[in-house]
């Protein structure tokens, strides 16, 4: 009976294109040393009438070698060689799904989707999207949020990075194409109702709610689908401040 050490090294053998019946003769040329066909066929428990086809399998990959003449006798490679061999086909197979990954994803971008539950992290990996951007970043966000990213848009806004910022509360020192609500924060004691959203270079977002709160819920992804609904959004809302605008000075 096979117990589940032997099964694991069977199911590893499939890998090498080598079946049920050639593992088990391998397993018993391992434990038992150089044997005979007829012995293997008789305590291995693989039928007389496949083991010399079986043996020829594993001699052809290597995982056996043949002995002497009369009588003729058969000797399984040993765990080095074994795990040896196994090391190449892996690698030969990591090479080759490379290959291919690369083949099917080719002029395709690779999807990211990470979720933050921490504020720090969160407040983290805003900073260095600000500092990697190139073009364009819009940004909606609260005053609390502002006080801590300020020196990372003006940092962005040096280097000619375009910035349309929306704040729901009053900012007292604007950056870029600055818009608000003009909330009073005062009106708000719940923290958990504060948000923020980070739209990158046509490119990411990161966005995130119940600031205030653990866990927080946010996430940083390129999935265009969801890039462009949160640019939609928040371009939206730059729309009604500047409806709002343009209805106080009639």
């Amino acid at each position: 009976m096979i117990n589940t050490v032997e099964q694991n090294i069977i199911q590893i053998l499939s890998r090498l294109d080598i079946p049920g019946n050639a593992a088990k003769i391998y397993i018993y040329l391992l434990k038992n040393g150089p044997s005979t066909a007829y012995a293997v066929s008789k305590k291995s428990g693989v039928n007389n009438a496949v083991v010399y086809r079986e043996l020829e399998r594993l001699k052809s990959r290597n995982l056996v070698y043949q002995l002497g003449i009369k009588p003729l006798k058969y000797e399984a490679i040993n765990k080095d060689g074994l795990l040896k061999t196994l090391k190449k086909q892996n690698k030969a197979e990591e090479k080759l799904l490379e290959k291919s990954l690369k083949v099917i994803l080719e002029g395709k971008k690779n999807l990211i989707s990470i979720r933050i539950d921490d504020y720090n992290d969160l407040i983290a990996e805003i900073k260095k999207e600000i500092e990697a951007a190139k073009k364009k970043i819009l940004i909606r966000l609260w005053s609390e949020e502002m006080i801590v990213l300020e020196k990372e848009l003006r940092r962005a806004e040096s280097k000619g990075v375009s910035i349309q910022l929306l704040s729901f509360t009053p900012l007292e020192n604007p950056i870029g194409e600055t818009f608000s609500y003009n909330i009073d924060p005062h009106s708000f004691t719940e923290n958990g109702e504060r948000g923020i959203a980070l739209f990158i270079d046509e490119e990411r977002v990161i966005v995130g709610n119940k600031i205030g709160r653990y866990p927080i819920h946010a996430m940083l992804t390129n999935d265009p689908l969801i890039t462009e609904s949160i640019k939609d959004q928040i371009l939206l809302d730059v729309e009604l401040v500047k409806n709002k605008r343009e209805m106080r000075k009639e």
